[in-house]
């Protein structure tokens, strides 16, 4: 038997919150793109002009969560409705960034190598 993946129970609620209002022909692969980017900006906006961005005491959590969970739902969308595994597409892109990004030459060091 298949092992399932805490992640499937919430693209099956997903698809199931979807259905039930008849938007799965509103969710293309190029829309759903567009409100990931969209929500990205949304979570974007909380950090903007923040000298103190690096003291989560300022910031307020609960908006990011909620931002941050659009980020993450419509990318979920995105993968299901593109057929593709998201949590396969993950740790293949984190050995991709292995390989691309060793440690012997990106440690402490931010940016491109």
């Amino acid at each position: 038997m298949e092992k399932k993946h805490p992640l499937d129970e919430v693209i099956r609620q997903l698809r199931d919150f979807r259905d039930a209002r008849d938007w799965s022909k509103f969710h293309t692969p190029k829309d759903l793109a567009i409100s990931v980017s969209i929500e990205a900006g949304e979570l974007l906006e909380l950090f903007q002009w923040r000298r103190d961005s690096h003291d989560l005491s300022t910031i307020d959590k609960a908006r990011v969560a909620d931002e941050a969970a659009d980020v993450l739902l419509y990318t979920l969308m995105l993968f299901d409705r593109m057929g593709l595994n998201p949590v396969e597409e993950a740790l293949r892109k984190i050995e991709q960034n292995q390989n691309r990004y060793p440690v012997t030459d990106s440690y402490g060091k931010a940016g491109k190598i």
